[in-house]
């Protein structure tokens, strides 16, 4: 359980060691952080042959908490909110974090729903072809 930033951290660098081939010179995740998730997660080793992926499998559910526990610290403990941080593990222990507190392009995020029928009458107002079936 991720009860302090240390923990997360922690939990970054578990996943991302726990997955990559010998011989690493660094690992990085790239997360972007969402409303209840990260998407699009990207884990690269890189090494004397470059750089390749790190697939991590189910503990991308890991990864998420200890990023979703970031974000959530960050906004209570600063009022900034993050939406995004590349994580960088070095061999001997050594870390680097950075965030993003760039919103995306375009993405809206809101706790409300909609009802179907009432988003299909909405759109056909706004002259969009929208049939109800």
């Amino acid at each position: 359980m991720i009860e302090t930033v240390e923990d997360a951290y922690e939990a970054i660098g578990r996943v991302l060691a726990n997955k990559a081939s010998p011989d690493w010179s660094s690992l990085r995740a790239v997360c972007p952080i969402l409303n209840k998730g990260c998407g699009g997660v990207v884990t690269l080793q890189a090494g004397a042959k470059g750089e390749a992926d790190i697939p991590i499998g189910m503990d991308v559910f890991a990864l998420q908490d200890a990023c979703i526990f970031l974000r959530d610290d960050l906004l209570r403990t600063t009022g900034q909110r993050i939406w995004g941080l590349t994580f960088t593990l070095y061999p001997d222990g050594k870390f680097n974090i950075e965030y993003d507190y760039n919103k995306p392009e375009g993405y809206e995020e809101t706790d409300e729903t909609m009802d179907l029928s009432q988003a299909l009458e909405d759109l056909q107002k706004q002259g969009i072809s929208a049939p109800k079936k």
